[in-house]
């Protein structure tokens, strides 16, 4: 996984990716990679959109998952990773409260979608989709 810090709107394609810091960045599994590309595909949508994650205060257990996709890129509030062919942008401060954390999809019949793996959430409600800091 690559970080790059983007001091200006788009900079991406110029940024150098740096090595990134343990317990920092977005994880992408082969699987959530995978749906992220037939997603953008599937929608017509450029082969450079970004995934945007982040955390927004709200949910049962104080702060929700944002997962969107953006087709205009970083800012100079944003953090990107890449990985697996697909391009993450978080907001710094999501990413304070996100770092280390593995995006994955679930393709079961039951419980289908994309899941957050957060290390530094200290609890979570039942379905997943929020959690506490």
């Amino acid at each position: 996984m690559s970080e790059t810090q983007n001091p200006t709107p788009g900079a991406a394609a110029a940024a150098k990716p740096a090595t990134a810091k343990k317990n920092r960045g977005i994880h992408v599994t082969e699987r959530a990679a995978r749906e992220i590309q037939r997603v953008i595909q599937e929608h017509g949508m450029p082969a450079n959109t970004w995934v945007r994650v982040g955390a927004k205060g709200g949910g049962c257990s104080g702060f929700s998952y944002v997962l969107d996709f953006d087709t205009n890129g970083p800012t100079e509030f944003d953090l990107t990773f890449e990985e697996n062919g697909v391009q993450i942008v978080i907001d710094k401060k999501s990413e304070f409260f996100m770092g280390g954390t593995t995006l994955d999809f679930n393709d079961g019949l039951l419980n289908r979608g994309f899941v957050f793996q957060n290390p530094t959430a200290k609890g979570s409600c039942g379905c997943g989709t929020s959690f506490s800091a």
